[in-house]
């Protein structure tokens, strides 16, 4: 299992990097959108004024020139966002799946140990182990809908005039998550090895346990 996760895992920082290639060299995407939403204000103004011929071919200039430099961005734009929805989702369900993974696992130990009557230490140390990797995988969980929030603000398509204000806080905190959900990640591999391993322990304990009752029966059965 610990293999399966830490695939899936490094599948998820490599989606998030990529998108954050994607980001760094798309361009200033806020700068081209403010540039055309002021060219299309002003030429609005000028055609619903009747301005001179000149002005009027001049703003309609400015707008088409505008309007070709968004065009050109809004491919990798357009890559950003997409690449970053797969990425945010792919993180969440590699969270989800240690968690479920340890509340599944939490459950199984509980029961045969109940099940066998065995040391009752096996099932604390499996709640210890949920209990420790629950905290990495909500960390992780909340960061990156903290950053895909950021990047939201940050879009210049929603029209938010302070959209541009939002940009370096977006791409300072995906620079950041990225090593500290790298970080969540690794950790629960290593929790999800240790566990796998207390799985095995408690497999053998009732492997020895069914034996040992077995044995106790054969007599009786003799008798």
């Amino acid at each position: 299992m610990s293999r399966i996760f830490l695939a899936l895992s490094l599948f998820a920082v490599v989606l998030l990097s990529a998108n954050l290639l994607v980001g760094l060299t798309i361009g200033d995407f806020g700068a081209a959108s403010r540039t055309f939403q002021s060219a299309y204000h002003e030429y609005d103004g000028l055609a619903d004024a009747a301005s001179d011929r000149q002005a009027l071919e001049q703003s309609e200039s400015q707008l088409e020139e505008a309007a070709k430099q968004l065009k050109e961005q809004r491919s990798a734009f357009w890559l950003h966002i997409w690449l970053g929805m797969s990425a945010a989702l792919v993180t969440l369900l590699v969270n989800s799946i240690s968690v479920t993974y340890f509340i599944g696992t939490n459950r199984w130990c509980r029961e045969v140990v109940d099940a066998f009557s065995l040391d009752q230490a096996l099932a604390e140390r499996s709640q210890r182990l949920k209990k420790r990797a629950f905290p990495w995988s909500l960390l992780a969980i909340l960061l990156i809908l903290f950053i895909a929030g950021l990047g939201a603000a940050s879009d210049p398509v929603t029209l938010n005039p302070n959209a541009a204000d939002w940009v370096p806080y977006h791409w300072g905190l995906a620079m950041l998550g990225i090593v500290v959900i790298g970080g969540c990640l690794l950790a629960q591999v290593a929790l999800i090895g240790k566990n796998y391993e207390l799985i095995n322990e408690v497999l053998v304990a009732a492997e020895e346990e069914r034996e040992r009752r077995k044995a106790a029966r054969e007599p009786l059965a003799e008798g």
